[in-house]
């Protein structure tokens, strides 16, 4: 049997209650009331909205089909949303909160994840040396950021490892692959020190070398080849496995410029992958749609920006395949905008769209791992330099709630829409009853109110409940976002806010408000592939 949603907005059901608790609606009210009840409810929601936009009243019908018989699309990764903190924060350490205890505990929230401790300035960094290898400062032609060499001490490098530990995360450490020989080769020397001080103190993490070095002439106007590249990368798995991290997974090589014409980001990283006898255990790359110097509102919800990523990933895999070398793909560095982020743009709500899309489409395209650049700092932070959360942390946060690693096939007959949703299996930490659920998520940037019937969908009749989290904000620039109009914010002692849902009966259309985000919980949804 295949069901179809309509939102309501009862306040008195309006939170988490157990499915044998609530009182079940009659299926079989008057049509003409349905219809009245539906338009004043769905108005009644949308009325918390507003972005200086103009509602039409006619709602149009985007439909979908879930293929509930197939087994998983893909399985993706526990750590599948990730972030990073750049290496440039390790420079000046003041205004860096690594072990502010609010700063752990926002982090914690986003556990399980990788942290990625990575970035340009990964190839400035030197461990434990003397200020000889410290010339004056040289100012980047690329962003204008700071690509003069720096050195961290241990202390310092044991505080990235104990804000990890206690945010119940997992470090992966960028190494500085510009300290080279005389005939180009990578010098190992400063990374074994740093290797060997890790395994000393018992740290448990994992491993990269050097930042898009495809891009190495353009920023530093120094070249390593990938082939040379490659013999690195097997240099410091040999390293690893030697001292003691033969468990430790190692990433790479961090290309950026992937879809661009020339593709020079897929070359580079496919003659990688045919010379570097197999010492990666992911295909890494970086990810940017928009370039945050000149990124407007409307680049943040024009389909065309939406669909790179697509075109972007495809040429990836068509990369990795003609190396010869099936590895699985990470999106190891990715935010909206490159250089930063999009002032006012990449931290706000509007930034949440593009964010939730690349969660759904990686996951669904079999991306393993999604590293958002950054926690912390730039235009593009999840958290602001006022410790307060901006939207993508909310977003992130509730994704790591009501979604699973089991990636179900969600097919729409509009590739071009405004509407842009993806479903797993809900994760067994939210069903209700231990009964089965699945989690439809993403995206609604039209400035109208859509609706949608999602067909395919067999139920348990008696137990069927749909919980519905729409998130919108009153300003598409603002640092604030409602979750079923009410503003998301911390409680004073630092936990989260009860996230509470519209409860629906399954029966009619669910309805977006304009310019929202949703996740919507099926729960009892009989998908055998998430059973539990």
């Amino acid at each position: 049997m295949s069901i179809n949603y309509f939102i309501t907005n009862d306040r008195g059901k309006n939170q988490y209650e157990k499915l044998g608790e609530v009182r079940t609606r009659t299926a079989l009210q008057p049509a003409l009331s349905l219809i009245f009840l539906s338009f004043c409810m769905l108005f009644l929601i949308l009325s918390t909205w507003n972005c200086n936009s103009t509602i039409d009243r006619t709602v149009s019908t985007h439909e979908l089909y879930l293929n509930s018989r197939c087994s998983v699309l893909n399985t993706v990764s526990d750590k599948f949303l990730s972030f990073g903190l750049d290496t440039s924060l390790l420079r000046d350490t003041k205004s860096f909160p690594i072990l502010n205890r609010k700063f752990l505990n926002l982090a914690s929230y986003l556990a399980p994840a990788y942290v990625r401790i990575g970035g340009t300035s990964a190839d400035c960094l030197y461990f434990n040396q003397t200020t000889d290898i410290i010339c004056e400062r040289v100012i980047s032609p690329v962003d204008g950021q700071d690509i003069s060499n720096f050195t961290i001490n241990e202390e310092l490098f044991e505080s990235i490892y104990i804000f990890a530990k206690e945010s119940k995360l997992r470090m992966i450490f960028d190494l500085n692959v510009l300290i080279r020989t005389a005939n180009n080769s990578w010098d190992d020397v400063n990374a074994k020190s740093i290797i060997s001080f890790a395994k000393h103190r018992n740290m448990t993490l994992d491993w990269q070398l050097g930042n898009e070095p495809n891009s190495f002439r353009h920023v530093f106007n120094r070249t390593v080849t990938a082939s040379q590249l490659a013999k690195d990368f097997y240099r410091l798995r040999q390293l690893l496995n030697e001292l003691g991290y033969d468990k430790s997974i190692l990433v790479g090589p961090e290309v950026n410029h992937v879809g661009d014409e020339d593709h020079k980001g897929e070359h580079y990283a496919e003659t990688f992958l045919k010379n570097d006898k197999d010492s990666v255990d992911y295909v890494t790359w970086h990810q940017y749609y928009l370039n945050g110097r000149d990124a407007t509102v409307r680049d943040f919800i024009n389909v065309s920006t939406f669909n790179y990523l697509q075109a972007q990933i495809k040429s990836m895999e068509e990369a990795i395949q003609s190396s010869g070398r099936p590895v699985p793909m990470w999106l190891s560095e990715t935010s909206t905008a490159f250089g930063g982020g999009a002032p006012e743009l990449s931290d706000r709500f509007v930034a949440g769209f593009l964010w939730l899309d690349k969660l759904g489409y990686s996951a669904s395209a079999g991306i393993n791992v999604v590293t958002r650049q950054s926690l912390f700092g730039g235009n593009y932070a999840m958290i602001g330099p006022d410790l307060l959360p901006n939207p993508d942390w909310w977003v992130s946060v509730i994704y790591k709630q009501l979604v699973s690693e089991k990636v179900l096939q969600l097919s729409s007959v509009d590739h071009e829409s405004y509407v842009r949703l993806y479903a797993h299996c809900t994760p067994e930490s939210a069903l209700i009853s231990r009964v089965s659920a699945i989690t439809i998520y993403g995206v609604n940037i039209e400035k109208f109110p859509v609706s949608i019937n999602i067909k395919g969908i067999p139920i348990f009749e008696k137990s069927a409940k749909v919980f519905m989290y729409a998130l919108t904000s009153n300003d598409l620039q603002s640092r604030t976002i409602k979750m079923n109009g009410r503003t998301l914010k911390l409680q004073p002692n630092g936990r989260l806010p009860p996230f509470r849902p519209v409860i629906l009966e399954p029966s009619n259309l669910i309805i977006l408000p304009p310019y929202s985000m949703v996740f919507i919980v099926i729960h009892g949804a009989k998908i055998p592939a998430c059973y539990v």
